[in-house]
């Protein structure tokens, strides 16, 4: 009976040890890595007008994308931010010729490359460029305030990430610089700051 007992408790104690290559209770599992989508909701101005920094507007983006190592990612998104009170083209009688506010949407291709700083923290670099479109336009164009007007921007920014240990998600904070060319040659410097969230599929 006791040889009996005893073989059954080994028995037992074999299917619950787990795997080879499974996760054991108490290991921590390293981030998940692959296909990710974001969103971001912050703040946004715009720099270079009548104002050094205009008055800060929400930001909303979406980002898809694919990280290629533990460091490295590549994601295409979409920004929409606003400028508010700040003038690119003073009448010189006073007041404003184009529009002193105006939205600002972007989109972009970009990638990013970071080191680790913590455990399970990145702080990356980006680079990122793509299209933009201001509405209605900052400038007067021909006599009128346009309702759009295009142009391509580069930005650079730095983020930090970190990979929670709930399943999938991670969270984030971005800080980015965008340089927008219209097709006048105007110059719209922009600042976006937002958190973020990450889901990894």
């Amino acid at each position: 009976m006791t040889a009996l007992v005893a073989a059954l408790l080994a028995a037992s104690a074999a299917q619950a040890a787990p795997a080879s290559g499974e996760a054991g209770l108490g290991v921590d599992q390293p981030p998940r890595r692959g296909t990710f989508v974001e969103a971001s909701l912050g703040l946004f101005s715009a720099l270079g007008g009548s104002a050094a920094f205009s008055a800060a507007q929400p930001w909303l983006g979406l980002t898809v994308g694919r990280e290629v190592s533990a460091r490295a990612a590549l994601f295409a998104s979409l920004g929409i931010g606003a400028a508010s009170a700040s003038c690119y083209q003073l009448d010189p009688q006073g007041g404003c010729l184009g529009a002193d506010s105006f939205g600002a949407t972007f989109l972009e291709l970009g990638g990013s490359y970071g080191m680790a700083v913590a455990p399970r923290t990145l702080l990356s670099l980006k680079a990122l460029g793509g299209f933009t479109d201001l509405s209605p336009g900052p400038v007067r164009k021909n006599g009128v305030v346009p309702d759009h007007l295009p142009g391509l921007h580069l930005g650079t920014g730095f983020a930090l990430d970190y990979d929670t240990r709930l399943d999938h998600f991670a969270v984030g904070l971005d800080a980015v610089f965008r340089y927008t060319f219209t097709r006048d040659s105007r110059a719209v410097p922009t600042l976006a700051v937002m958190p973020r969230i990450r889901y990894v599929f």
